[in-house]
């Protein structure tokens, strides 16, 4: 019953984010279509459907990111190319560097230095860190936030905590973090996808993610495996 329950969410979350841009460009369309519009009228409506279109491309990407790894990739007989912890939180930063969400948060690291390298590929770890990261951010309130990374070597492989300074999580969402279209964003600012992708990838790679409670806000945290041809 709670496999069908999160089925149903999963399917109404899906309806709803891609429902809404769809309603958009056929209303577009029939303006387009009704003509007495000028050059730069046309050229706006025609880049408004570019942009909701382009949206709903983005959700069906990361909803193929959420249910490809649902076989894991050790199951189907590939290894991703192993990681780098350190270069992929220096690529997080870089790109995060010029966001607007990221203008007033402090990040501080406290990364151990000669990590070995993990099971999954620096552009997966990227995309993990990207998703925590800008998560926390929009957590934080908006000129005193502070995001902590963390990373160390463990019996397990490789730990990696990204703890923020906001409210944490609501407790009527914690059981269903991981799931498709889980939200506590508005409308408009938030798919619910995001975890649910970086869930898929990292188990995947025979890792795992977990929320706890951080000293003040939330903590989320991944281990990944030591990758095999590595030391």
């Amino acid at each position: 019953s709670e496999q069908l329950a999160s089925v149903g969410r999963l399917s109404a979350g899906l309806a709803h984010e891609i429902g809404n841009p769809i309603a958009a460009i056929l209303g577009f369309e029939e303006i387009l279509l009704a003509g007495g519009l000028d050059d730069a009228e046309q050229k706006d409506f025609v880049l408004r459907m570019k942009r909701e279109t382009e949206r709903i491309h983005r959700i069906l990407r990361d909803l193929l990111d959420f249910a490809r790894p649902a076989t894991s990739m050790h199951e189907a007989g590939s290894v991703d190319t192993p990681g780098s912890i350190e270069h992929a939180v220096d690529t997080a930063r870089a790109l995060l560097g010029p966001q607007k969400a990221m203008r007033d948060v402090e990040i501080h690291l406290d990364v151990a230095p000669d990590l070995p390298l993990v099971t999954l590929s620096e552009e997966h770890l990227v995309q993990v860190l990207l998703n925590l990261i800008l998560n926390a951010a929009d957590a934080v309130a908006p000129a005193a936030g502070r995001i902590d990374i963390r990373a160390a070597r463990t019996s397990e492989g490789v730990r990696v905590e990204i703890e923020d300074n906001g409210p944490g999580v609501a407790r009527e969402v914690r059981d269903r973090l991981f799931e498709p279209f889980t939200t506590t964003k508005e409308v408009g600012k938030g798919t619910g996808l995001g975890l649910a992708v970086c869930r898929g990838l990292l188990e995947g790679a025979g890792g795992t993610i977990t929320h706890e409670d951080g000293a003040v806000g939330a903590r989320f945290v991944f281990t990944l495996p030591v990758a095999t041809s590595t030391k």
